[in-house]
């Protein structure tokens, strides 16, 4: 399987698709490629626009290409930019469920010292109710 670079720009109302490798391709017949851009109007339609072109210019079947995109928007390394929320979501989840296991640990140990369901509640930030179900669960 090929991985094809693509470059992703948006100008007005398209996303222009540019696989800098088709340019000037040669292709079995002898001719060359001379365009190296499509376009497609959704991103979400990026890859498989993507793919269609390098599939008709290179005339080889889907299952042996595939693409590697990055997407700007002017100044904005968009891929780059969604990879780095990406983490930080990952990183912030982890961290929600830590947080919710110390919780459920302290509310347990403060319960079990006959500490009532209101402060348990007052001492985590939470309601008592909420606090009732980390004591229980």
């Amino acid at each position: 399987m090929h991985i094809y670079k693509v470059h992703v720009v948006r100008d007005d109302r398209w996303w222009m698709i540019t696989v800098p490798e088709l340019h000037g391709y040669v292709t079995r017949d002898g001719s060359t490629n001379l365009s190296d851009t499509t376009q497609a109007r959704r991103l979400s339609e990026v890859p498989s626009q993507a793919r269609d072109f390098i599939c008709t210019v290179t005339d080889v079947a889907p299952s042996k290409v595939s693409v590697d995109i990055t997407v700007s928007v002017d100044d904005i390394d968009v891929t780059a930019a969604a990879e780095k929320v990406n983490r930080d979501r990952e990183l912030a989840e982890r961290h929600m469920a830590a947080a919710q296991g110390e919780a459920r640990d302290l509310a347990r140990k403060l319960a079990a010292r006959g500490v009532p369901v209101r402060d348990v509640g007052e001492v985590l930030g939470v309601s008592f109710q909420r606090a009732q179900q980390l004591i229980t669960a």
